[in-house]
This record gives structure tokens, sequence and C-alpha cells, in this order.
């Protein structure tokens, strides 16, 4: 017999199936009510959605098709797995982490507790990536030789790949399975024999797979958050690997590193994007205009009018 814990759960949550009766369990409309009330009182915004898609995924259906079937029963098993979900997602662990996927530049990509959520503001480092590209193809024939810095799930690697068919794309990150996740991704979206993971800290992933001089594109989402400043994110965010948050004391310690380093993996006349914090333009933007190697540098906005990226172009022709 399954038994609904109201203690973990909610003693407003369905207490009358507290233990389920013999027979179908609580139909799809009651679930969402009491399942968006539950999530409503540990401070969810998104309560209703949140439900509908938990609802979805247990019942392997679209999430249109659920709110139209109101009247569709559980089973016992259906309905005890949307319990253990809705638990999870009360103590805030993120939706995409529940789910095992989230959508990226209109493509599914699986997530796990060991790679950051990407975030919807990051398609602005692939917009800026592409209408790079687009400007370095009208001067030079083939493809594009991209390097991403931090690939995560694959995200950037993957959306570049598939809107760049002549694109060769090296993609790094320093953990296992962070590039076990984005291998899945990399293999479902039928790009593998198009982008090479490779493990490593930044640079070091390249030693003996790529020359000196080679790329035509750096792209880079790094940590960027203050380690001081974490403690205080969202109750989702404490549940992503805190190696993809931390930037340093002041969110910037990857992105020196980063663009004191790139001139001598980018080709003259090559560009380099870094994802940035709202706050941090004018300090990344100062980290590009303190050296000789780059100019052109420009910040640009995501759909929020956050600022997002800064990119900027190696000097030289």
């Amino acid at each position: 017999m399954i038994t609904v814990r109201l203690s973990q759960v909610s003693e407003t949550f369905l207490g009358h199936w507290a233990p389920l009766p013999p027979g179908p369990g609580p139909s799809v409309e009651e679930c969402l009510a009491s399942g968006t009330l539950l999530l409503e009182r540990a401070g969810i915004e998104s309560a209703r959605l949140d439900a509908e898609c938990l609802l979805a995924h247990i019942l392997t259906c679209p999430r249109w098709l659920v709110v139209l079937e109101k009247r569709r029963r559980l089973t016992r098993e259906q309905f005890g797995r949307y319990l253990r979900l809705l638990q999870q997602r009360e103590r805030r662990e993120p939706l995409a982490y529940l789910l095992g996927t989230r959508e990226f530049w209109s493509l599914p990509l699986v997530v796990d507790s060991g790679v950051l959520i990407p975030r919807p503001e990051t398609e602005t480092v692939v917009e800026a990536a592409l209408a790079a590209c687009a400007e370095f193809l009208l001067r030079s024939p083939g493809g594009p030789v991209i390097i991403d810095l931090c690939t995560g799930t694959g995200a950037i690697a993957i959306a570049l790949a598939r809107e760049l068919p002549d694109a060769r794309v090296f993609a790094t990150d320093s953990s296992r399975r962070a590039l076990r996740v984005a291998r899945a991704n990399v293999e479902a979206h039928g790009v593998a024999d198009r982008i090479t993971l490779l493990r490593g800290n930044l640079w070091r992933a390249l030693d003996g797979v790529l020359s000196n001089g080679q790329a035509d594109l750096i792209v880079s989402n790094p940590p960027y958050i203050p380690s001081g400043a974490i403690e205080a994110l969202m109750p989702e965010v404490q549940w992503e690997p805190r190696r993809a948050l931390d930037g340093g004391p002041d969110g910037l310690r990857f992105h020196r590193e980063i663009i004191a380093t790139a001139p001598r993996h980018l080709r003259p006349g090559g560009f380099l994007l870094v994802e940035i914090g709202a706050d941090q333009a004018a300090a990344v933007v100062g980290l590009f205009e303190a050296g000789d190697d780059f100019e052109a540098c420009r910040v640009l906005q995501d759909l929020a009018a956050r600022d997002r990226v800064v990119v900027a172009q190696r000097r030289g022709n």
C-alpha cells in the first residue's frame, strides 16, 4: 500500500488519500490542484507550471495533454511517483534535474545534478557567435574552428555545430561527469563527428590536440558568481555544482585567465566571446582593454536587457 507521508509533503496535500485506498488513484485535476497548492506554499512562483510538468513526466505525455485530460485517473504507481517528485520540488530541487532535461536553442538536452543547468540568457552567446562566424566566413572559405571552454552540458557547442555544418568544435571541461552528460547530448543531436570533447582545465585540455593560433572563434560561459555571493542565490541554484558557479572572490578568476591566454590560441582577426554577470561588463571590458591583443570590444545584452556577453576581436589581419 502507498502511504503519503504528510509530514514531508504537506498536511494540505491530498490528506484523505493517506494511506491510499484500493482502486485507481486521484484524477489529474485533483493532483494538479493539490500539487500547485503544495508548491505555492513552498514559495515556488511557477507552482502550477511545475506541477503540470511533473505530472506530464509521470504520464509520459505532452503538458498540453495533461491540461486537457483533467478527469484521467492515475494508477497507484504513478501517484506514488508524482508524490515523490513533488517532495523533491518542495525542497527546491530544480525542475530540470527532476525531469532530466532542459531545452536550449530549441534543443532538448540531458541534464543531471553534476552539471550547470543551461539558461535561456546563454543563448545570447550562441547568437553573438553566429554573427561573428558570419563575418569570418565572408573573408575566408571553409568552416570555422571553434573552442568552447567550460562546456558543461555541451549546450553552446551543440547549438553552434547544428547551425554551422562545416564547423569543427573542440569543447572542454574539467569535470568527468559534465563530459559524460555532454557526450550523451552530442550523440543525441547527431554532431559527435564534429565536436571533440576534451577533459582539462581550460586550455590544458587542448594540449597536443590543437596547435596555437588555429581557432577562429573561442566561446565560454565560465563560472562567474563571486564566492561570497553564492549562499545568497535562489534555493534552486544551491543544488547546482559549486565548481560551475564559483568565479573566485570577484567572480572574474576564469575571465582573467581566458582573456590573458586566448591570444596564442586565436588566429589574428578571430573572436573571443565570454558570458558575464549583469554587473560585470565594465570590469571585463577593462580586462580586454588592459592589453594590446584585442580590439572592437563590445557588450551585448540578453532579452531581459541585461549585459550578458562581451565580444572582442584579436588584432591583426
